[in-house]
């Protein structure tokens, strides 16, 4: 049998010796290329949106619209929590003022009939209050 047919070891080790002398002696080299996308919003790419619509007749239509749909959605969402945090805000600033006033009024009272204790702590209340809101902004 000679040396170098398919089975032999001795074959493979001559053909990579020669393949590396002939790469050494060409002076070929090999690169890879790696290419990376990145997209981000509601809709694909324009090059993906238009491979959509070439399988897809009017799939492009769709997906715009699909993708509206979502924005007028979440639009909706983000109005109605501003909404709902504008009458929070809105009940609280009644609920501090009728307290307060509640709690002057007391306080008056007290002061006239000859009460002071009661009157410093129910007049203390809505000092209390305004120091707190003072804070809590800061």
């Amino acid at each position: 049998m000679a040396c170098g047919g398919p089975g032999d070891p001795r074959g493979r080790e001559q053909r990579g010796a020669v393949g590396a002398e002939l790469n050494d002696a060409v002076g070929v080299e090999a690169a890879r290329l790696t290419v990376e996308q990145a997209w981000a919003g509601p809709l694909p790419a324009p090059g993906v949106l238009e491979q959509y619509e070439r399988v897809l007749p009017g799939a492009a239509e769709r997906i715009l619209r699909m993708a509206e749909t979502v924005a007028t959605g979440n639009i909706r969402v983000t109005e109605r929590q501003a909404e709902a945090e504008i009458r929070t805000a809105q009940r609280g600033q009644l609920l501090a003022a009728a307290l307060t006033l509640a709690a002057m009024t007391g306080a008056g009272a007290f002061f006239l009939l000859g009460n002071q204790v009661a009157g410093i702590a129910l007049l203390s209340l809505p000092l209390l209050m305004l120091i707190r809101s003072f804070l809590m902004r800061s």
